[in-house]
């Protein structure tokens, strides 16, 4: 029977919000709902939730959860829906239960390369796969290769928007955003690239910095799989990044090029002291070793990715390589990699920006 029985459905609210005293599972039902007949309704889960329960709320349509109706993201992101709608009475008595904001740890890693077919997007995605095992939910990976991003083949994904209509959205707001993103079984979501080539022609870096700042005020994790070379996107992206993760193969043409990026970059102070040498396709039959990579290159390689008829297997498939590949030496650097980032989001302070509001 549906729970949404005699209501009209242009009548539903512009949030709807689910706490602890609806059972679990009815509040799942009815998020699905209205995530079927109205995908544009914000819903917000108020739950001390598992992660398994997480990504069953995520894939009802559920676009954030807060462990209490006193938590000051869950507060911030409801006043400024209200504000929107006209809300104001109800919006005052929400902010006057709010201090003043504190640093929130968020961490954005940009994932790179001069040269294309190095693996980028297949390390991004598997990336976001790694940090969601740790924080389901607080994950969103970014498809910035403005003219042919491919993250959405790479996870078989069929989004219902695109980066295209997140940049074409006038006066979006935090929860408007979250409805342009696809959700992705493993805890995480994505911003996935537009269908066609030429979709975000006119965007600016300064577009691009604007809402990846957005993505930063609602995530702890960003990850941003770029397009080959060093375009105005991924220049934006590096402005904001805490993390650069450098893709080369080990190729003598390749690895002179991302020499040459990482040169200028340097020299354009656009490199994060965080950075991380990722060599793809690591094979001892190239005629190369990896002291030879970093002679080249002039960093020290941070994370070494073997060759693997599995993991190519597993991206033709629209399968991140992590969830079947599950001990492999692959699996294993990323998730390294992921640690690496971790500790240094515990370790490291933010950049100036990155806030979250507290309740007294």
């Amino acid at each position: 029977m549906s729970l949404l029985r005699g209501m009209d459905a242009a009548q539903l609210p512009g949030v709807m919000v689910f706490t602890n005293q609806v059972p679990f599972e009815r509040s799942i039902a009815m998020a699905a709902e209205v995530h079927a007949v109205r995908p544009d309704v914000s819903m917000v889960l108020v739950s001390q939730a598992e992660p398994t329960m997480l990504i069953e709320a995520m894939r009802a349509g559920i676009r954030d959860v807060a462990p209490s109706l006193d938590d000051a993201s869950f507060l911030t992101n409801l006043r400024s829906k209200l504000d929107a709608q006209g809300g104001t009475n109800a919006a005052g008595v929400i902010a006057a239960r709010v201090q003043q904001p504190v640093d929130f740890a968020s961490r954005t890693i940009t994932v790179l390369s001069p040269k294309g077919g190095v693996g980028k997007t297949n390390i991004s995605v598997n990336l976001a796969v790694a940090l969601a095992e740790q924080s389901p939910m607080d994950v969103v990976l970014v498809d910035l290769d403005l003219m042919f991003g491919d993250v959405s083949t790479v996870l078989n994904l069929k989004p219902t928007h695109t980066l295209e209509d997140a940049f074409g959205a006038a006066g979006r707001d935090s929860l408007l955003l979250k409805t342009f993103l696809t959700v992705h079984d493993q805890g995480f979501y994505v911003l996935c690239g537009a269908d066609s080539p030429a979709a975000n022609d006119g965007v600016t870096g300064a577009e691009v910095g604007e809402l990846l700042r957005q993505l930063q005020s609602q995530f702890r994790y960003v990850v941003i799989d770029t397009a080959s070379g060093l375009d105005d996107a991924t220049l934006a992206a590096l402005e904001i990044s805490h993390d650069a993760i450098v893709v080369t193969t080990m190729d003598m043409a390749c690895l002179r090029s991302v020499r040459k990026a990482v040169e200028l970059l340097t020299e354009l102070t656009l490199l994060p002291a965080s950075k991380y040498l990722a060599v793809n396709f690591a094979d001892k039959q190239s005629g190369l070793r990896i002291k030879d990579v970093e002679a080249v290159v002039g960093l020290p390689a941070d994370t070494v990715l073997p060759r693997m008829v599995e993991v190519q297997s597993a991206a033709n498939r629209g399968v991140p390589a992590l969830t079947t590949i599950k001990n492999g030496p692959f699996s294993k650097s990323i998730r390294s990699l992921a640690k690496r980032i971790f500790d240094r989001a515990r370790e490291v302070e933010p950049k100036a920006g990155h806030k979250r509001l507290e309740v007294a």
